[in-house]
């Protein structure tokens, strides 16, 4: 009896984790947008990335993180390949390209596989 509450328990700890880290996204990701807005620096630099996803990704997993990569503020989700390994990621302020598809690894499509 223990271990489904334990399991209910760690769920919903790490979907409230995932919850206050999109949030911290989107504030994030406002702001960076407002600042380039309202100084007279462009300090766009886009690039289209692509992704890996992992094999063991299920077809709403994969809509569920490209919608969350499009609802943060400077990026867009542009098309998932034909065998659905690849997801195509337009984003407006790229620094170091692999530090930005690690971030976007780590931080959407990892959480996404951990809250199932």
């Amino acid at each position: 009896m223990n271990k489904p509450k334990l399991s209910f328990v760690r769920k919903t700890i790490a979907r409230i984790q995932f919850v206050g880290f999109y949030l911290k996204e989107i504030i994030k990701s406002n702001f960076f947008i407002l600042w380039d807005v309202i100084t007279p620096k462009d300090l766009t630099r886009p690039s289209i990335l692509s992704v890996d996803i992992p094999e063991e990704m299920t077809p709403t997993q994969i809509l569920l993180a490209s919608n969350l990569v499009t609802m943060t503020p400077g990026t867009l989700s542009l098309e998932l390949t034909a065998d659905s390994r690849k997801l195509l990621i337009h984003i407006l302020y790229t620094g170091d390209i692999e530090a930005t598809r690690n971030h976007i690894i780590q931080n959407y499509v990892h959480r996404v596989l951990s809250l199932s």
